[in-house]
C-alpha cells in the first residue's frame, strides 16, 4: 500500500482484527479510513469484497488504537542511559546536572532525535518534552511527532529578578516558535514553559512566569511532589536540597506545607499546568489541583526507580483530574515502553490501595492514550480514534507467543502482555513515521553513531571526575 512519510494527504483505509477506539468498545474485524490527515470513519470492515484495494491494508492479528501520549519526557537526556545507576534521587539529579555541562548543542540535537526515533518505535506520537538544552524542538520537527515542548526555566540561587529571568525567557520561546512555524509544524508542535520545580524555583519566580504563561498563551510543567528530599527540604527546611542551599548561601524558608501547596499558595498554579510526578500528595492536595484545573502526568516507573515513592493514583483520579502516563527520561527509566509504563501504573495503584479495582486495564489504557492528551489540552485532536481527529495512530501485533492465545482480548492484550517491540506501525497526522523497522524521516544509524560520540564524551568526563 503507498504509505509513506511524505505524503500524508492520501485517503486510505486500515483493517485489524481488533480497532480499539478507546473511547469506545473495541471493535472486532474493524476498519479506520483516514483521509488528509484526519479520520473520516471507526467501524467495521466490509469483507464482503474479497479483492484488496491498493488503498487498504491490512494487518490481520493486530490491534488498532490510537498513538500513544507519553506526557513526561526529557529527550535530549537519551544519551545518560544507564549512566547513572542505582542511585537516589538526589545524588542523581545533581550528577546529572553536573554531566549535562560536557554536552555541545549538535549533542544535544543528536541525543533528542534518536529518543524521538525509540518514541516512534514504540507506537508514541506525541509527547509532552521539557527541555532544557532546547534541542528537543528539532528533534520533534525531524522525527514528524506531535507534542508540546517545555522549555525549562530556573532560578533558584540567582541575583537576577524575576522579571529579567522571563524575560530572558521568553526571548527564547519567541525564537523556537518562530522556528515552529518555518518549519510548518504548527499543526502539530507547541511550545510552553517548565518552571523546573519548587527547589530549583524561588516561590517570588512562580506568579512572574504563571502571568507570562498567561499573556504568551502557553501552558506550563511543573515537577512537583516527586521526593522525599523535596518534600523534606520544603516542609521541615532539612535533608539533602536543604544541605547544599546551606552550602551555596541561599537561603531558604521552610513552608511546612506540602509541596503542591507550596507551589499552588506562590501562584505557580495560576495558569494552565501540568504538574509531574505528584507522588508525595494527599487528597487535600489532589482538590488544590481539582480547583485550579491542573492536569497530572504520572511516572510510576522513573518514581519507582529512583525511590522516589508511589503516587496516589486512585486519590487523583477520584479527584477529577485529567491524567496521562509518562516515562521521564531514559536517565532514571531507560525505556520509552508505555506499554510497561500501563502495566506499572496498575500494579501501583494495586499494591498501593491493596485493592484490584484500584486500576483497571481500561483505565490504563485511557492514562496512556485520551488521559494524556487531556492532560495536554490536546483531547479535541487526538487521543481517540473518532471522525475528525487527527490519524494519529499505531498497530500493535498480536500474534506473538506472549500473547497466545489472549488475543481474544486486546485491552488486556495490550495492557498486560504487550511490549514495544509488538508495534508494526506507528503514524501521526496520516504520516507513516514508523513501519515494520523503517524509519523514512530519519536515518537512525547516523544517529546512533551521533549520539555514541557523545556517550564517549560523558563517559571520558565521568572517568576525569
Amino acid at each position: 500500500m503507498p504509505l509513506t512519510a511524505a505524503s500524508p494527504a492520501a485517503s486510505f483505509r486500515l483493517r485489524a482484527r481488533w480497532v480499539v477506539p478507546v473511547d469506545a468498545a473495541p471493535i472486532e474485524r474493524g476498519e479506520v479510513v483516514v483521509e488528509d490527515g484526519r479520520i473520516v470513519s471507526v467501524g467495521r470492515a466490509d469483507h464482503r469484497d474479497t479483492a484488496v484495494a491498493a488503498d487498504v491494508r491490512d494487518f490481520g492479528a493486530a490491534a488498532l488504537l490510537p498513538g500513544f501520549v507519553n506526557v513526561h519526557c526529557h529527550l535530549e537526556y537519551t544519551v545518560f542511559r544507564g549512566l547513572l545507576e542505582e542511585m537516589a534521587f538526589f545524588p542523581w539529579i545533581r550528577a546529572l546536572t553536573a554531566l549535562k555541562a560536557h554536552l555541545t548543542e549538535d549533542d544535544w540535537v543528536a541525543s533528542a532525535t534518536l529518543g524521538a526515533a525509540e518514541m516512534l518505535r514504540a507506537g508514541v506520537t506525541t509527547v509532552g518534552e521539557c527541555a532544557d538544552a532546547g534541542a528537543s524542538l528539532e528533534a520533534l520537527l525531524a522525527a514528524g511527532l506531535r507534542g508540546v515542548v517545555f522549555r525549562e526555566v530556573f532560578g533558584i540561587g540567582s541575583p537576577e529578578p524575576a522579571d529579567a529571568i522571563v524575560a530572558e525567557l521568553a526571548g527564547r520561546v519567541a525564537a523556537m516558535r518562530a522556528r515552529v512555524r518555518e518549519s510548518g509544524a504548527e499543526d502539530r508542535v507547541r511550545v510552553g514553559i517548565s518552571p523546573h520545580a519548587p527547589y530549583t524555583v524561588p516561590a517570588p519566580l512562580f506568579p512572574a512566569l504563571a502571568a507570562y504563561a498567561n499573556r504568551a498563551g502557553l501552558r506550563q510543567a511543573i515537577h512537583v511532589a516527586e521526593s522525599p528530599a523535596e518534600v523534606a527540604l520544603i516542609s521541615a527546611g532539612a535533608g539533602p536540597f536543604a544541605e547544599m542551599f546551606a552550602r551555596r548561601n541561599i537561603p531558604w524558608q521552610p513552608a511546612n506545607v506540602s509541596p503542591a501547596r507550596y507551589v499552588a499558595d506562590a501562584g505557580g498554579f495560576d495558569a494552565p499546568t501540568l504538574a509531574v510526578h505528584c507522588v508525595h500528595t494527599d487528597a487535600d492536595d489532589a482538590a488544590r489541583f481539582a480547583r485550579r484545573g491542573v492536569s497530572v502526568a504520572h511516572c510510576p516507573k522513573s518514581n519507582g526507580k529512583l525511590g522516589a515513592g508511589v503516587a496516589p493514583l486512585r486519590t487523583l483520579l477520584d479527584a477529577g483530574l485529567a491524567v496521562g502516563l509518562g516515562t521521564d527520561s531514559v536517565a532514571s527509566n531507560n525505556a520509552v515502553d508505555l506499554f510497561e509504563e500501563m502495566r506499572a501504573a496498575v500494579y501501583g495503584a494495586r499494591a498501593r490501595e491493596q485493592d484490584t479495582g484500584a486500576l483497571t486495564a481500561n483505565e490504563a489504557l485511557h492514562l496512556a492514550t485520551l488521559g494524556g492528551a487531556t492532560a495536554l489540552g490536546l483531547d479535541g485532536e487526538i487521543g481517540s480514534l473518532a471522525p475528525g481527529k487527527r490519524a494519529d495512530l499505531c498497530v500493535v501485533r498480536l500474534d506473538g507467543l506472549h500473547h497466545a492465545p489472549a488475543e481474544d482480548d486486546p485491552v488486556a492484550a495490550l495492557v498486560y502482555s504487550a511490549r514495544a517491540s509488538d508495534v508494526a506501525l506507528t503514524m501521526a497526522g496520516g504520516r507513516v513515521l514508523y513501519d515494520a523497522g523503517a524509519f523514512p524521516a530519519l536515518d537512525v544509524p547516523a544517529l546512533r553513531a551521533r549520539a555514541g560520540a557523545a556517550r564517549a564524551h560523558l563517559r571520558e568526563a565521568m572517568r576525569a571526575a
